[in-house]
Order: structure tokens, then C-alpha cells, then sequence
């Protein structure tokens, strides 16, 4: 997956956090983007059930994400979102989980047989990156 996808999982991410009801979006390349956050959900944090969707009918790839709800991770409460995407094998599917204050997120990317492939995690002001091999860098 090009790092162009992976900057609109995290741009859109943010979109749907304010986003309401439905909204469909068509950028200058002909991708087409959906946002939907349902009204029960608006206001919450963590609004369980907003999702997104981006396409390209030029090249039939897409991806999409939904939050599923919230989750506690190693004593923290944290909000998760799924995503799915064909626009490449090596990432083809992830999770998205972030802490309410935004200090503490995880993005984590899967291959098509649900190896990891890539892990982005922030906590204690500290970046950390682990590759498909393992290897760790602290930032």
C-alpha cells in the first residue's frame, strides 16, 4: 500500500470523528469517499457504528472503517476501528484504537493472511514502529 493510502486512513479517521450523518466526498483523482456517523453517536468519543469508506471506480480499489466501540488496553480505555482494504496485499486489513485525550493510539496493519506488517504505536510521548520482521525503533 503506497504511504498516500495510509495518510487517508488517518485524514479520514479524523473526518469521521466530526462528522454527522452521511456525506459523500469526490476528490480530483476520482476517488469517491463516504462518511456516515450515525445520530446516536455524534456527540460520543467513540461513536460506535460511524464509519467511511473510499473507492476509486477507475481502479476498483477501496478501504473502509468502522469504529466497533470501545475497549480497555493495559488499563486504559481506548476507542477501536476496523479497516479493510484491497488496494494491496501487504496491508490489507488493520485496527485503529486511541485513548479519548488522543496521548495513546495503536495503528496496526495486517497482510491478507493476518500477519502483522506494521505497528504505529504512541504512549508516554514516545513513538514506537515494529516492522513485519519484528524490529522495533523508538522514536
Amino acid at each position: 500500500m503506497s504511504k498516500n493510502w495510509i495518510f487517508l486512513f488517518i485524514v479520514l479517521t479524523v473526518i469521521v470523528a466530526g462528522c454527522t450523518n452521511s456525506k459523500t466526498v469526490t476528490t480530483d483523482d476520482g476517488t469517491e469517499m463516504e462518511m456516515n456517523v450515525p445520530d446516536s453517536a455524534k456527540d460520543d468519543w467513540c461513536p460506535t457504528g460511524a464509519s467511511w469508506q473510499a473507492s476509486n471506480p477507475q481502479s476498483g480499489e477501496s478501504t473502509s472503517m468502522m469504529i466497533i466501540g470501545t475497549v480497555t488496553v493495559s488499563g486504559v480505555e481506548m476507542c477501536k476501528a476496523t479497516f479493510e482494504s484491497n488496494v494491496d496485499e501487504e496491508f490489507a486489513e488493520g485496527e485503529y484504537l486511541w485513548s479519548e485525550d488522543g496521548e495513546i493510539f495503536t495503528w496496526t496493519f495486517y497482510d491478507a493472511q493476518g500477519k502483522v506488517v506494521y505497528k504505529m504505536e504512541m504512549k508516554d510521548s514516545k513513538m514506537t514502529y515494529t516492522d513485519e520482521e519484528g524490529n522495533v525503533q523508538t522514536v
